[in-house]
C-alpha cells in the first residue's frame, strides 16, 4: 500500500459552495461595521461621509459591543452597497483598470470632505 502525498496548498472539494460565501458576507459585514464605528468614534463629520450613515446610526454604532456588531454581522445579507452607480464602475473598470478606480473614489471621497468642512 501506498502513501500518495496530499499537497498542503489544495483545498478539499466543496460541495456546497453557500455556507462558504456567507462566511464572506459575515467577514465583510463585520469589517464594515467595525470600520464605521472606529471612524464614528474619531470623526463622525467623516464618517457620514465614508459610510454614508446618518447621524442617528453612527451615534448607534459609536457606543455599540463587539458582540453587536457580530451579530449583525451575521444577518446572512450583506450590510452595505455602492454609493456609486454600477454602471460607473463598470466603465472604470474597462478603462483604468481596478488600481486606478481606487484613487479615483479617493479623490472623490477627499472632494466631498472639503465640501463638507466649515
Amino acid at each position: 500500500m501506498t502513501d500518495t502525498p496530499s499537497a498542503p496548498d489544495l483545498e478539499p472539494p466543496r460541495s456546497n459552495p453557500a455556507p462558504y460565501h456567507d462566511c464572506e458576507v459575515d467577514t465583510l459585514n463585520l469589517m464594515w461595521l467595525l470600520g464605521a464605528r472606529e471612524l464614528a468614534r474619531s470623526d463622525a463629520e467623516k464618517a457620514v461621509l465614508v459610510y454614508g450613515l446618518d447621524r442617528e446610526v453612527l451615534d448607534i454604532l459609536r457606543h455599540a459591543s463587539l458582540a453587536m456588531l457580530r451579530e449583525l454581522a451575521a444577518s446572512g445579507v450583506l450590510l452595505f452597497r455602492p454609493r456609486f452607480r454600477v454602471c460607473w464602475l463598470q466603465d472604470r473598470l474597462r478603462t483604468t483598470g481596478p488600481s486606478a478606480l481606487g484613487l479615483g473614489l479617493q479623490v472623490i471621497l477627499l472632494a466631498a470632505e472639503e465640501v463638507a468642512q466649515p
